[in-house]
């Protein structure tokens, strides 16, 4: 007896269901909540850094709870402010999710868990011929004493504190952190080996000739003591704190986000800064 083959098993042999992940936008849903999470973080940090100043944190969380009432009261009456609070927070979370790699893939674990970069291979140093040894030691100039004129090392010093006070805000993990104490700048300067004879009130006086603002108290983790505060020091300089190089960010694909451990050190220029008892 002839007839149609059954191609029922088959077909259903063939026939695949499509997993999440082949699903358009459902890859993009951790990102997007990772991001999110991200926002979550600046607003929380943002709270938490009212503990410091005059309103404090129950103004700031007033405030955040005002704004959305009013921003709910105004879209019951015009419900198309929902189309403009939609399109804000995707961009809010598009450009944070791009600015910090999680467009790529990652999520906030992942970022926080990324490995510090592999130190650079050596090149291989080529065999040199005598002619390169003399043509290199004709053209090596013989290392010269460091000199800076009283100006260049009060500038290097105040650049110092500057670079400091940004990695002490930028570095602190709970993001409740506004400045330095000044006896941790001395004690950088001393581990680098540089104005091993000053005291911390010799450090607080050449800021204050250098118009370097400082806080009799100042609260960083529970301690109260001389600091330099960051908002201070943006309103004496009329501008924002230059942040260090190794706190720039980096916007290359997959690049290592883990900040750096070691505060900025200072610039072989503050080791010739004059003595604050001698500045005029």
């Amino acid at each position: 007896m002839t007839g149609k083959p059954d191609t029922t098993k088959a077909t259903q042999h063939k026939r695949r269901h499509p997993t999440l992940e082949e699903i358009p936008f459902v890859r993009e849903l951790p990102i997007v909540a990772s991001a999110t999470m991200v926002v979550l973080r600046y607003v929380g940090a943002w709270l938490r850094g009212g503990d410091e100043e005059n309103g404090g944190f129950g103004v700031r969380l007033i405030a955040l709870g005002l704004s959305g009432y009013i921003a709910l009261y105004f879209a019951e009456k015009h419900p198309a402010l929902w189309y403009a609070y939609g399109g804000t927070g995707f961009l809010v979370v598009t450009t944070v999710a791009v600015r910090t790699g999680l467009s790529a893939g990652r999520t906030v674990k992942d970022l926080e868990a990324a490995p510090a970069p592999a130190p650079a291979a050596e090149e291989p140093q080529g065999t040199d011929t005598p002619n390169d040894h003399e043509m290199a030691g004709e053209q090596t100039p013989e290392a010269e004493p460091l000199t800076a004129s009283p100006a260049e090392a009060d500038a290097a010093f105040a650049l110092f504190v500057e670079h400091n006070v940004a990695y002490a805000v930028r570095t602190d993990p709970k993001g409740d952190r506004k400045g330095v104490h000044t006896d941790t700048l001395l004690k950088i300067l001393h581990a680098t080996g540089m104005l091993t004879d000053w005291t911390e009130p010799m450090l607080r006086r050449k800021c204050k000739a250098l118009g370097i603002p400082v806080r009799k108290q100042m609260g960083i983790r529970g301690r109260n003591y001389f600091g330099v505060h960051i908002e201070d020091f943006e309103q004496s300089l009329g501008r924002a704190v230059r942040v260090p190089p190794q706190l720039v960010p980096d916007l290359t694909l997959n690049a290592p986000t883990t900040p750096p451990a070691e505060p900025p050190a200072p610039p072989p220029e503050v080791a010739l800064i004059q003595h604050p008892a001698e500045v005029g």
